[in-house]
């Protein structure tokens, strides 16, 4: 019989492998897109067996739904919590935007395949990725409505408004290195300035 020692290694030894595997898939996910990366792929280049896979996450899309449950999923309530912390509409802006960067350096190709992947997933798998998507844009539709209430807001649609911010945000996924010449946050200032100029009155 094992003994407890014994029982929790091998929970800490489980951990470890669902850990490793789930990098394992981000990093190929990222380099050939969800459809191009089978779970052979996935096992050959981890060096386990097709059955550890299916073990822990039955199958590739199980695989995408814990990649997004770890990083993405929990977006939209990051980008409340943010917009919660600030007092006026402005401020809220500020801090929507700037949250939403920062998750972007965190998690860029986990939300860079959110953007990408949507039509190679399966019905649930896309399902549920649009819902996120759509969580997202109703946050940024309502900042900027309460800007339009106080007049603060160029004049023009706020809907495609919503959409120019996240062009330039979801851009930023793209081009972001953690070496380049500007530390995120001064980066980030520079991307919150440039959007405010564009949508907000001075």
């Amino acid at each position: 019989m094992a003994t407890p020692g014994n029982s929790r290694s091998t929970v800490v030894d489980q951990a470890d492998m669902r850990e490793s595997l789930l990098e394992t898939a981000v990093e190929m996910f990222s380099e050939k897109g969800f459809s191009g990366t089978s779970i052979r792929d996935i096992a050959r280049e981890h060096g386990v067996s097709l059955s550890n896979i299916y073990y822990y996450f039955s199958n590739k899309e199980g695989l995408w739904r814990e990649i997004m449950n770890r990083s993405v999923r929990s977006l939209p309530g990051r980008l409340r919590a943010a917009i919660a912390q600030a007092d006026t509409p402005r401020a809220q802006l500020d801090a929507l935007i700037r949250e939403h960067l920062r998750a972007g350096v965190e998690h860029q190709r986990e939300l860079l395949m959110l953007l990408t992947e949507q039509g190679q997933l399966g019905e649930d798998s896309s399902r549920e990725t649009h819902e996120i998507q759509r969580e997202i844009l109703e946050i940024y539709t309502a900042v900027l409505e309460a800007l339009s209430a106080e007049g603060a807001l160029h004049e023009g649609h706020i809907r495609v408004a919503v959409f120019n911010i996240l062009g330039v945000v979801n851009w930023h996924l793209r081009w972001y290195r953690a070496d380049g010449p500007l530390p995120a946050d001064a980066l980030h200032q520079e991307i919150i300035a440039f959007i405010s100029r564009a949508v907000c009155r001075d």
